[in-house]
């Protein structure tokens, strides 16, 4: 009969680990980030981005993607961090953002280094802000903790909605 019952705390323990989410983890600066693995479609060495002018200073222009236009964004340059290495050395992560009723937006999102592809324990904040920036911690949709180190989920919906917000200020 114990055998039973240890074999049903297996079961459970086996169905927590199942309904963790996973995340795809990626580095900038010495901050470690995640996005929900559903978001990324692919990574991509670095390859030349032709800049757009008069862009917003994080917007570094556009990559060919298999004939598909794919902004790219410096997530450094919006959090306010500095670069560590020469943009050639980073990595392009290529993600998809749902938006209602339309097809999903394909962002390139420049990284300094892509981890690994795991399910994160999410932990409680004492704080909403995260010590970020003003106005950006709501690009923060949780926190995360794998091994003894924290890492923070973004929401890549509330970053488009602010480029699209900072986009049509500077268009008035």
């Amino acid at each position: 009969m114990s055998e039973g019952k240890n074999e049903n705390e297996d079961k459970t323990q086996s169905k927590d680990i199942n309904s963790m989410n996973n995340y795809f983890t990626f580095s900038l600066g010495s901050g470690n980030f995640a996005l929900p693995v559903t978001s990324v479609k692919e990574v991509l060495n670095y390859e030349h981005i032709s800049s757009v002018p008069k862009a917003l200073p994080y917007l570094k222009g556009v990559i060919n993607i298999r004939g598909s236009v794919v902004t790219v964004i410096d997530l450094r340059v919006m959090f306010g961090f500095e670069s560590v290495k020469p943009l050639e050395k980073n990595s392009i992560i290529v993600t998809e953002i749902a938006q209602n009723s339309k097809q999903p937006l394909v962002l390139g999102v420049l990284s300094d280094a892509v981890n690994v592809v795991t399910p994160l324990e999410i932990v409680p904040a004492d704080t909403a802000d995260y010590g970020v920036m003003p106005n950006r911690q709501e690009f923060i949709s949780c926190v995360g903790k794998l091994d003894d180190k924290f890492i923070l989920v973004l929401s890549l919906e509330k970053i488009l909605e602010s480029i699209n917000a900072e986009l049509e200020a500077s268009i008035i």
